[in-house]
């Protein structure tokens, strides 16, 4: 006996389908079939941004001219 877990929805008329691809190795013909229906647990939905705030802190800098005219477009200025 072998176990395959998946992950499905049930409809709102309370229907499941399954388009499952199974492995080559399982024969041909009838099976018999269990199934466990258990609720999705609930995970916490993530905040991307959080985890990028401050992450590069002091690692990331400005030069103190960054906003200084460039010398080789000076005459398009």
């Amino acid at each position: 006996m072998n176990q395959i877990t998946t992950e499905a929805v049930i409809t709102s008329d309370h229907k499941l389908n399954l388009a499952l691809e199974l492995p080559k190795e399982y024969p041909v013909g009838a099976a018999i079939v269990t199934l466990t229906v258990e609720p999705k647990p609930e995970t916490a939905p993530v905040n991307r941004m959080a985890e990028l705030c401050g992450k590069y802190e002091g690692q990331i800098w400005t030069s103190e001219d960054f906003d200084a005219p460039l010398e080789d477009f000076a005459e398009y200025m």
